[in-house]
């Protein structure tokens, strides 16, 4: 159980630092940085890495139940919708609250509702029952987060900038959003857990946890990546950028934005594998920590590279709240988890 909660952080960690690179894309515009991002980390980079390292990957899906997969696609496809809603809807909110609501909502589902698919009896033992109650806790955590966030950022500005219908259809983007993007937990656990793909890759073809993940991970992309790439597509075409592919410094943005794709891919592959050392509720217990593991390094990157040092004492209070209550509700879950182990 300790090795599975720390393969889930370092998950976190690496899902916290993936967008780092694009800070030094030059000459691109979000349309161009994001669309060969999606290209890059929901085909390119796993159908790669899978064809390379899987054995008997084609051999192991034909074993799989068509409906199966139909239910990955689906579930992945909400998870691309969730990605894109979310980007639109910052937009109209601001980062902070935008980043709250999302990994909010998308833990509250991601985490519980795989207790409905195939371990509904688990949620009433002692054990289930905390669990839960951790993952409440854990959205206590995330409500004061997101409010040291519009803290900050009522500090940091003295305008806003957006209406209150702005700000209304954010929220509520946001929220759908975040509901959507529970498809990719909710994707994994029907593809391992339903479908037994990670058994068959492991048993049948000597495969390694970590390498069947992949064959586990593969169904899941492709939904998403049909939303997302196409998505940027028709922004590219849309605000005729298409060549900004052009610019001197396109070589050098192509491999930062590659490197940010096969960090996101290795943290959520490190998750499943995570998620698998965790057991049977490893979807639920292991989502909620690696949501929360990823808000948690991204404010604490924020506070060492002096994000909040105008945010005043008030906001870094409900800031160091948010945080403390989310590590307890981690311990919490880690408790139920060990109950139930």
């Amino acid at each position: 159980m300790i090795i599975g909660f720390l393969w889930v952080l370092f998950a976190a960690i690496l899902l916290g630092f993936y967008a780092f690179p694009s800070k030094y894309v030059k000459g691109y515009d979000v349309e161009n940085t994001w669309g060969v991002f999606w290209l890059l980390a929901m085909f390119i980079v796993p159908v790669l890495a899978s064809i390379l390292l899987v054995n008997g990957l084609m051999d192991t899906y034909a074993q799989v139940p068509t409906s199966i997969y139909v239910s990955i696609f689906f579930l992945s496809l909400l998870w691309g919708i969730g990605n894109l809603l979310w980007g639109i809807s910052i937009s109209k909110i601001g980062m902070a609250l935008g980043f709250s609501l999302l990994i909010g909502v998308g833990t509250l589902v991601g985490s519980v509702l795989p207790f409905f698919m195939g371990n509904i009896e688990q949620l009433a033992t002692p054990g289930g029952m905390i669990i839960v109650f951790g993952i409440l806790i854990i959205m206590v955590g995330i409500i004061l987060n997101g409010k040291a966030g519009l803290l900050r950022e009522a500090n940091e500005s003295s305008s806003s900038g957006t209406t209150n219908k702005n700000m209304k259809m954010g929220i509520i983007m946001c929220v759908v959003g975040g509901i959507c993007a529970a498809g990719f937990n909710l994707s994994y656990h029907v593809a391992d857990s339903i479908g037994h793909i990670g058994d068959i890759s492991q048993n049948q073809y000597a495969n390694s946890p970590w390498i069947a993940r992949l064959a586990v991970m593969l169904p899941s992309f492709i939904g998403s990546g049909v939303i997302t790439v196409f998505y940027f597509a028709y922004q590219l075409s849309k605000g005729k950028t298409w060549v900004k592919f052009a610019v001197p410094s396109s070589p050098k943005n192509i491999v930062l934005i590659g490197l940010m794709a096969i960090v996101y891919v290795t943290s959520l592959i490190i998750y499943g594998l995570g998620a698998y050392s965790l057991g049977a509720l490893g979807t639920s217990v292991g989502f909620a920590v690696f949501q929360t593991g990823c808000i948690m390094v991204a404010n604490i990157l924020g506070l060492f590279s002096g994000e909040w040092s105008q945010a005043g004492d008030k906001s870094k209070r409900f800031l160091y709240s948010g945080l403390s209550v989310m590590s307890l509700g981690i311990l919490v879950i880690a408790f139920g988890n060990y109950m139930m182990s």
